[in-house]
């Protein structure tokens, strides 16, 4: 039966029913970036030197003796490759004339997520385990990442990739604390990808600032752990969105800095086509100190029940 009625079905002319509302779903936390103080870099080898003391002795000296010299320890040479990233963009005139749903500028836009972008990329790099390399004239140069940095005080779970068997634990967290402390270092974060957050959370008996079930009435429950007190001191147990899932980082804060070649800057595109182009674009790399101030656990199980 034909419908006499007036209604959305058939009418014409009806506006599309699209808010003003753009429900941004940006992962842009850097945490190790936001950490990490900003020192500056001179040239594309960026280097530091790490000096230790010498072992502890316990040997005598006889009264009147005469004195004999040794070569003391030297101090160390270490260096990491400034790395080059860039985010571009390029939005047409056409599209910047047109109106659209909840963006005032696209150009502006663009950058906002261009920059948002830079960052997380230069996370990701300095805690992946990429070697330093010098680059070509053809090929770019690769910074150290933190992961391949840390190489004295590890702990290892069983199996590879994701056959990885072994869930993180608090012995092994305690024990390499006790490692870092041992060479000197003052470890007082932890980061982590979410698997291994919830494990802590979960799992981890020594607790500051944690309750389980508050008062019924309030009908609320935290399993939470922001801050672990372990034997070696409390570490801020920090999650990144960037770090490798089976794999957690234990680090001396100060130890940590980021040298920056050229800072995060804006640039504009030459106008070859009817559009505005553009890009932003840093130099920077990793200044993990001495590798001994941290401590990684590699081969972790990164998904499935926490028992």
């Amino acid at each position: 039966m034909a419908s006499t009625q007036v209604n959305t079905y058939f009418a014409k002319g009806i506006r599309e029913g699209l808010t003003d509302v753009v429900a941004d779903l940006f992962a842009d936390e850097a945490p190790l970036f936001k950490l990490a103080e900003k020192v500056k870099a001179t040239a594309t080898l960026h280097e530091w030197q790490t000096d230790e003391l010498a072992t502890a002795s316990t040997t005598g000296i006889v009264e009147g003796a005469s004195l004999s010299y040794a070569q003391p320890a030297t101090r160390t040479r270490v260096g990491n490759y400034t790395m080059i990233r860039l985010r571009n963009w390029d939005v047409t005139f056409t599209q910047i004339a047109t109106t659209v749903a909840g963006i005032k500028d696209q150009v502006a836009r663009e950058v906002m997520k261009a920059l948002k972008a830079l960052v997380t990329d230069y996370e990701k790099i300095f805690l992946m385990t990429g070697d330093k390399s010098v680059g070509t004239s053809s090929a770019a140069r690769q910074a150290k990442g933190l992961q391949k940095a840390i190489v004295t005080n590890t702990a290892v779970g069983t199996g590879t990739g994701s056959s990885a068997s072994i869930q993180l634990s608090e012995d092994n967290v305690n024990l390499l604390l006790q490692k870092v402390w041992n060479c000197g270092g003052d470890p007082r974060a932890l980061l982590c990808g979410g698997h291994q957050k919830r494990v802590i959370s979960k799992k981890f008996s020594a607790k500051s600032g944690f309750t389980f079930n508050i008062e019924a009435s309030t009908r609320q429950a935290i399993q939470n752990i922001n801050k672990y007190e372990g034997a070696f001191g409390t570490l801020d147990i920090i999650p990144d969105r960037f770090h490798m899932v089976r794999r957690i980082s234990i680090i001396t804060p100060d130890q940590l800095k980021i040298a920056v070649l050229r800072d995060i800057e804006q640039y504009k595109g030459a106008p070859t086509a009817s559009s505005i182009k553009g890009w932003v674009e840093a130099e920077m790399t990793l200044q993990y100190g001495n590798s001994k101030a941290h401590a990684k656990h590699t081969y972790l199980k990164s998904g499935g029940t926490i028992a």
